[in-house]
């Protein structure tokens, strides 16, 4: 995840965990699990799962009828 030269802040880095975390646990996450966890802003939370999304392509796949990101079939975790 952390790539040479891209090092994430440890507030960042623990919110990616959770999303790598409950994607591969409960098969989903979405903004409301990580504004409630953590007590970020929705804006935050979109910014986390975007980055998330730009380290782990191909992990998750938005749908938009439960407005939430779920587990890919080819999904491996990041954060084992």
């Amino acid at each position: 995840m952390n790539t040479p030269g891209k090092k994430h802040s440890y507030a960042v880095e623990q919110r990616l965990r959770l999303i790598d975390f409950l994607a591969f646990t409960y098969g989903y996450v979405n903004r409301a699990a990580l504004i409630d966890y953590f007590g970020i802003s929705g804006q935050q939370a979109s910014l986390d799962l975007q980055c998330y999304l730009g380290e782990a392509p191909g992990n998750l796949q938005y749908n938009p009828s439960v407005k939430a990101y779920l587990r890919a079939e080819k999904f491996t975790r990041v954060f084992p």
